[in-house]
C-alpha cells in the first residue's frame, strides 16, 4: 500500500528543475480538445470541502437535548401576502457551457413556471471564488447583497457564521419537504449542527479521467483504470516505458486532492471531527500518512512520472497536457464530463467511451476519453461530497426570502434535479432520480453519462460520517495548506517541513478566528 512505501526523493534542485520543464502547452493542437479543456476549467472549481467556524461569530444553531435543531421561522407566508411578483436576484459564477446554460434555462422555466415571483440569475464570473469576493465586499452593506447565492461548498463554514443566511431545512420542514430524500452523503456534507444551510447543492467529485488510445498502445486494459495511487504510478511507468506519454499524469497540484485522499483513509483534516462536533481549534492533518503522500507525488514528479501545475486560479495547463498529448491522465472534477461530450461534438461514441472500447478506434482518433473512480490511497472511490450550493440570504425581505425558497424548492423537482445531471454536469442530490429510466439511458447511451456514472456510483457509497473538513477561515487555511502542496512539488521542500509550517499556521488562523 501507499503508506507503506519507502519513499526516496531527489535533492530540492532536481524537483525544482522537474518543475521549469512543465511550460504551458500550445492551445493549436487537436482544438476541439482546446475546447473541451477550456470549458472544464470553468468547472474545475467544483472542488472542496466544507467550513465551519465560532459559535459566538455568526449562525451556528444550537441543538435541543432530543437532538433537534432551533431552527428559525421560515416567513412562507409572506409571499402568500404579496399583491405583485416578488423579484428575487440570484448570483452565481464558476459555471460554464452546458452547466451555465442549465443554470440560465432553469430561472427561465421557473419564471415560465407560475406568476407569483421573478427569479434574475446574474453571473458574477468564471470562478466560485469571484463570487465569494463579491460576497465579502458587500456583506456589511446588506442592502446590496441578492437574496440567493451560489458559492463553492468551502463558504459554508464563512456564510454560518456571518449569519446572514436562512437554513433552508427551515423552509424545507415548514413547506413539508422531507430531507430523507437527499443523497446522505450530500445532505450531511452541506449540514452543521444537523442543520441542512443550502436549499439545493450541485454536487461534485474528484474522478479520473484517461485517453483510453494510450492505454490500448502501452498495453493496458482501457476497461480497467487504475483504482489507486499505486496502480496510477505503475500504470505511468508502463506508458512512459512504452514512449506513449512523457509525464504521463497530468496533474494540479490542488489541496481538495490532498483533503479527498486523507478523508478516504479516516484521517480528519481538522479536530471536533473535522469541525463537524464543534468549531475547529486545531489541525490534524500533519500526520505521516499525510507527509508520506506528499512524498509519493515528488517521487512520481522527479521520476517524470507526474506533470505538475500549479492550482493558479483559471489555469488550463493541466487539460491541456492531455490535448497535445503529452500526458494520458488527469485527476479533476467530474463535472468536466459534460464539456467534454460538447466539445467532441459526436466523434466519439458512448460505447467508445465505455466499455466496450474497440482498437479499431486508435485508426480514428488520438483521444477517446475514459472515466474511472477517484484513485485512493487504499481503495478507490473514496471521496465526499463537493460542489456548490444555493443559499437562501436573509437580509432581504419576508416575501423575498419565501420566493427564493420557492425557486430552490423548484430546483429540488425530480425533473429538475435530473436537468443538472443530464444537462448541468452535477451528481443527482435527489435520490428518486437516480431509478429513472431517462438517467439510466444517459449512463448508458451518452459521453457525458458514460463518465459521470463512475462519480455517481462512489457519491452513492460515500460514507456520511466521513464529510469533509468544516473549517470557518476555509480561505486562509487553503492558502496554508496549498503552500505546502506546492511547497513540496515545485521548490523541492521536504514535506513533514511543509506539513510542520502549513500546520502553525492553519492553527494561529483558527486560534484568532475563534478569539483565543
Amino acid at each position: 500500500m501507499l503508506r507503506d512505501l519507502d519513499i526516496q526523493g531527489p535533492t530540492g534542485s532536481d524537483r525544482l528543475t522537474e518543475h521549469q520543464g512543465s511550460r504551458p502547452l500550445r492551445r493549436g493542437h487537436r482544438a476541439v480538445w482546446s475546447v473541451a479543456a477550456a470549458g472544464a476549467v470553468l468547472l474545475a472549481a467544483c472542488g472542496g470541502p466544507p467550513t465551519s467556524g465560532d459559535q459566538e461569530a455568526g449562525g451556528r444553531t444550537t441543538v435541543a437535548e432530543g437532538g433537534d435543531s432551533k431552527l428559525p421561522d421560515c416567513p412562507l407566508e409572506a409571499l402568500e401576502k404579496a399583491t405583485a411578483p416578488v423579484k428575487i436576484d440570484l448570483w452565481y459564477g464558476g459555471l460554464g457551457g452546458s452547466t451555465q446554460a442549465t443554470m440560465e434555462g432553469m430561472a427561465k422555466r421557473f419564471n415560465e413556471s407560475q406568476d407569483k415571483v421573478v427569479v434574475t440569475a446574474n453571473n458574477q464570473g468564471n470562478a466560485y471564488q469571484e463570487v465569494l469576493r463579491k460576497y465579502q465586499a458587500a456583506s456589511p452593506r446588506p442592502q446590496q447583497l441578492p437574496q440567493v447565492i451560489y458559492l463553492e461548498d468551502t463558504a459554508l463554514g464563512e456564510m454560518v457564521d456571518k449569519g446572514q443566511v436562512l437554513p433552508a431545512e427551515a423552509c424545507m420542514k415548514a413547506d413539508g419537504y422531507d430531507t430523507d430524500q437527499l443523497m446522505p452523503a450530500a445532505r450531511a456534507e452541506f449540514s452543521v449542527d444537523g442543520v441542512l444551510w443550502p436549499g439545493y447543492m450541485n454536487v461534485s467529485t474528484p474522478m479520473l479521467y484517461f485517453n483510453k488510445v494510450h492505454f490500448q498502445k502501452a498495453g493496458l486494459d482501457p476497461n480497467d483504470p487504475p483504482g489507486t495511487m499505486e496502480e496510477v504510478r505503475a500504470a505511468a511507468q508502463k506508458l512512459k516505458d512504452a514512449g506513449v506519454s512523457q509525464k504521463p499524469l497530468s496533474f494540479k497540484a490542488d489541496r481538495w486532492f490532498f483533503e479527498t485522499w486523507l478523508t478516504g483513509i479516516g484521517q480528519d483534516i481538522v479536530n471536533n471531527d473535522n469541525g463537524r462536533e464543534g468549531p475547529a481549534t486545531e489541525a490534524s492533518f500533519n500526520t505521516p500518512e499525510a507527509a508520506e503522500l506528499l512524498g509519493f507525488l515528488d517521487q512520481m514528479n522527479s521520476d517524470g512520472l507526474l506533470n505538475a501545475f500549479a492550482a493558479t486560479e483559471g489555469s488550463i495547463d493541466h487539460y491541456l497536457a492531455l490535448v497535445s498529448e503529452q500526458s494520458s491522465m488527469v485527476i479533476e472534477t467530474s463535472t468536466a464530463s459534460t464539456t467534454i461530450r460538447d466539445a467532441l461534438g459526436g466523434q466519439i461514441t458512448a460505447a467508445e467511451a465505455g466499455i466496450d472500447f474497440d482498437q479499431s478506434v486508435i485508426d480514428k482518433a488520438n483521444l477517446v476519453p475514459g472515466g474511472g473512480p477517484y484513485p485512493g490511497i487504499e481503495s478507490p472511490g473514496k471521496v465526499f461530497a463537493s460542489g456548490g450550493a444555493f443559499y437562501i440570504l436573509n437580509t432581504g425581505t419576508p416575501a423575498e426570502q419565501a420566493a427564493s425558497w420557492q425557486f430552490l424548492k423548484f430546483m429540488l423537482q425530480p425533473e429538475n434535479a435530473r436537468e443538472w445531471h443530464t444537462n448541468g454536469g452535477y451528481l443527482p442530490v435527489v435520490k428518486s432520480v437516480l431509478d429513472e429510466e431517462e438517467v439510466q439511458t444517459f449512463w448508458d447511451t451518452d459521453v457525458a453519462g458514460v463518465l459521470l456514472k463512475n462519480a455517481v456510483d462512489q457519491l452513492r457509497a460515500a460514507d456520511p460520517d466521513q464529510a469533509g473538513p468544516l473549517i470557518g477561515p476555509f480561505p486562509d487555511y487553503a492558502e496554508a495548506v496549498q503552500g505546502a502542496f506546492e511547497a513540496v512539488l515545485f521548490d523541492g521542500v521536504e514535506p513533514a517541513a511543509a506539513l510542520d509550517k502549513a500546520e502553525k499556521s492553519v492553527n494561529k488562523t483558527l486560534s484568532d478566528y475563534n478569539g483565543n
